[in-house]
């Protein structure tokens, strides 16, 4: 009344080898990855509204903190289906891309950051005659 224990079968020699070199791509691609700096969008969205003392603006957030990439600004104008003028202007003249003020046309505005230079920078946001002014940072990496 005695049973045999089954045997497991022995592993194929190749399919090991085949999974090693597997796993080596997949962490050398990994490696490759995690150095590069990841490129993304930082997104400010710029609220236009009325008050019973006049139109407003709103900047969402206040610091806006971008890596690398881009920075996106967004109007949206909850007091008309008209697209407002909306400028964004560097109060001590000092612009992260060396330029002056620039407009928001047509509701978006994408700037790249490559060339950049990074730190911490205040700005306005003008439109029809109210002013706000919200911050934006990047740190050197």
């Amino acid at each position: 009344m005695s049973k045999k224990k089954a045997k497991k079968a022995a592993p194929k020699k190749g399919v090991r080898k085949v999974v090693k070199k597997a796993a080596a791509r997949i962490k050398s691609a990994a490696l490759a990855v995690a150095a590069a700096p990841s490129r993304r969008t930082a997104s400010a969205t710029i609220f236009v509204y009325d008050t019973p003392a006049g139109t407003r603006v709103r900047t969402s957030p206040q610091l806006l903190t971008a890596g690398h990439g881009w920075i996106e600004w967004t109007v949206v104008n909850l007091s008309s289906d008209e697209m407002p003028d909306v400028e964004i202007t560097w109060p001590d003249g000092r612009s992260p891309w060396g330029g002056g003020a620039f407009k928001v046309a047509k509701g978006n505005c994408r700037k790249d950051l490559n060339g950049a230079t990074p730190g911490r920078f205040k700005y306005n946001v003008t439109c029809n005659g109210y002013t706000e002014d919200p911050e934006v940072e990047w740190p050197v990496n």
